[in-house]
């Protein structure tokens, strides 16, 4: 029914962008940080230039002598592409035929329900705040033989964000998967999940998405980098631990470092003294144009502003990537909420240094062509279709510490 010219135009110009559209609005990272396509296609990833050592043949003099040359020491990392979605789509046939005669672009909603959207959306939004490392959560207690496994994380009290019924996961102690692809039969309370089968789990096994964990770092292996492997002082955890962020180490490598404000654990208000001291504190603090923070750490400055008379009738109070003010050296920086921060932490985010690497910018999903060259497949016996789509990308960046700042141990309101 669909020649192969047919589905390329319906996938390419229609289906595609109304996914991206979707995506966009609901994951706020995706859309608002800057792609970029200029990798080495061949062994998918990016190289990114940098200066990991600036000379230091520049003094005063009391003589005419000039300083001993010093020279630069240049650099470079290699970001990989991921599998960061790989999805498949279902299409009712006469929707279809009637979207490929009609011509009329066509609403995503239609073809596929709007959670799988919102899932894709949100999942990427979890990686995109995430370690790099794929771990969900923790086994909070040793499980044997049983469906009901109680679940934390050190930067998350309330798991109910991550999972979802019909999810399905495998859990790891160590590198030896003790379960395989179970699914979620119920998100029981923040801290809890129940499976449709029995499992045998020990404490403090990781739990990841079902094919997810990987024990190396490599193209098309694991979860893409986040914030938090990316805006920290330390190097991410494995699979990246060995080699460092991007193959460089933080230890040996001064432009490496991100600058950390948090209180041992100890939460304190959100003031104006704590965010201009991490301004302070940065070598280029002109490069921060937005912070991200938890809708908790956001109501609480909303609630200090109010309160000084600072933001009256203001419609960023609504939310939005315009967020609420915040000014450093007479520049107005957002403030906005997104629900995937860990909780009581606030990024201070240079968007022009962070970049998400895909294969081609403007259309970043690929979709897989079956034996004769066409995008759909048909479902035996129905006038039905699925279509199998890719998204690879990973969030990257080429001077580390001026990527951004992270505040931690905040009040919420």
């Amino acid at each position: 029914m669909f020649n192969q010219v047919d589905q390329e135009k319906l996938f390419n110009e229609y289906i595609s962008k109304g996914v991206l559209v979707e995506v966009r609005k609901l994951s706020k990272l995706w859309d608002r940080i800057q792609k970029s396509d200029k990798i080495e296609a061949h062994g998918l990833y990016a190289k990114q230039k940098m200066m990991r050592e600036g000379g230091t043949s520049t003094r005063a003099a009391s003589d005419s002598a000039y300083p001993t040359a010093h020279s630069s020491t240049p650099g470079e990392t290699l970001t990989y592409l991921k599998r960061a979605q790989m999805f498949t789509m279902h299409f009712d046939g006469f929707a279809m035929e009637l979207a490929q005669k009609g011509g009329a672009e066509m609403d995503p909603i239609e073809f596929e329900k709007k959670g799988l959207f919102i899932n894709m959306a949100n999942d990427l939004s979890r990686q995109l705040m995430g370690d790099g490392s794929g771990v969900m959560a923790f086994v909070n207690g040793a499980v044997t033989a049983s469906a009901t496994v109680v679940i934390d994380h050190p930067l998350y009290a309330d798991l109910r964000r991550f999972f979802k019924k019909g999810m399905k996961l495998d859990i790891y102690n160590g590198s030896t998967k003790q379960a395989d692809s179970v699914t979620i039969l119920s998100v029981d309370s923040a801290t809890q999940i129940t499976l449709t089968a029995a499992v045998t789990v020990a404490d403090d096994a990781k739990i990841y998405r079902e094919d997810v964990y990987t024990g190396t770092e490599g193209s098309g292996l694991g979860e893409q980098m986040g914030l938090d492997g990316i805006i920290r002082a330390t190097d991410p955890p494995a699979p990246n631990a060995t080699a460092g962020l991007q193959g460089v180490l933080v230890a040996t490598d001064p432009e490496w470092k991100c600058y950390v404000n948090g209180n041992s654990g100890t939460l304190r208000d959100l003031t104006e003294i704590l965010l201009t001291t991490c301004f302070d504190e940065l070598e280029m603090p002109e490069l921060i144009t937005a912070m991200l923070t938890t809708p908790g750490v956001r109501r609480f400055w909303a609630s200090k502003l109010v309160a000084y008379k600072t933001l009256p009738n203001q419609k960023t109070l609504w939310g939005g990537w315009d967020g609420l003010p915040f000014i450093y050296d007479g520049r107005e920086i957002p403030i906005v909420s997104d629900k995937f921060i860990p909780d009581n932490r606030l990024y201070g985010l240079s968007e022009s240094e962070l970049k998400i690497f895909v294969t081609k910018t403007g259309q970043p999903i690929t979709w897989e062509k079956g034996d004769a060259g066409g995008i759909l497949q048909k479902v035996a016996g129905k006038n039905e279709y699925q279509a199998e789509g890719h998204i690879f990308s990973n969030l990257g960046v080429p001077i580390r510490k001026d990527a951004g700042f992270v505040l931690d141990d905040l009040n919420v309101a």
